[in-house]
């Protein structure tokens, strides 16, 4: 073998906590640079824009201005969310023999799913699935569920992904997690 070192494995980006005695795994946001710093300026921009508007409305009392403060602060909002679920973000797992609670957000700013534990089928790890531009998906919005993941399970008649943020080895791993917290049903031998 000639010179050059070796490539460190990648370690996971999962960790199992306890929180107030019960066990989870956390998982950060996957960020996308690009759009935390597009959005960062945006946000800046955009908050000089709203401040400039409504120094106006407050001197001509205009009902647009007011519409349009409206549609400010909703945009606002959901870029200022964005950036923070990028920066602060997780998805947390969490799993015991009656129900598997999956939430994902920032502070205050969380969205929770909770399946009934005896209605899941067939967990198991899988490939998250690519885009066309062959990149996986970074991060759906916090009020959406997960479109692909590396942990997967049948509920009723649709199929659920978790664990966007990571690749199938380490979806194993948390697979495995899953498995033994959940009813023997949940998995398929």
């Amino acid at each position: 073998m000639r010179g050059g070192s070796y490539i460190e494995p990648r370690s996971a980006r999962h960790r199992i906590e306890s929180v107030e005695g019960v066990e989870q795994v956390r998982l950060p946001m996957r960020r996308n640079w690009f759009l935390l710093a597009f959005l960062s300026l945006w946000l800046a921009m955009w908050t000089v824009g709203g401040i400039t508007a409504m120094g106006q409305f407050g001197t001509t009392g205009e009902p647009f201005l007011a519409i349009w403060l409206c549609a400010w602060a909703l945009g606002w909002g959901f870029a200022a969310s964005t950036v923070a679920t990028q920066i602060w973000g997780a998805e947390i797992i969490r799993a015991s023999r009656t129900d598997l609670e999956v939430t994902k957000g920032a502070g205050p700013l969380r969205r929770k799913w909770r399946y009934r534990a005896d209605t899941i089928r067939n967990l198991s790890s899988c490939k998250p699935s690519g885009d066309m531009w062959g990149m996986r998906e970074m991060q759906t919005p916090i009020w959406m569920r997960n479109r692909s993941g590396a942990v997967k399970f049948d509920y009723g008649a649709e199929t659920v992904f978790i664990a966007a943020g990571v690749d199938e080895p380490e979806g194993r791993v948390i697979a495995r997690w899953l498995a033994q917290r959940l009813p023997t049903g949940a998995v398929t031998p």
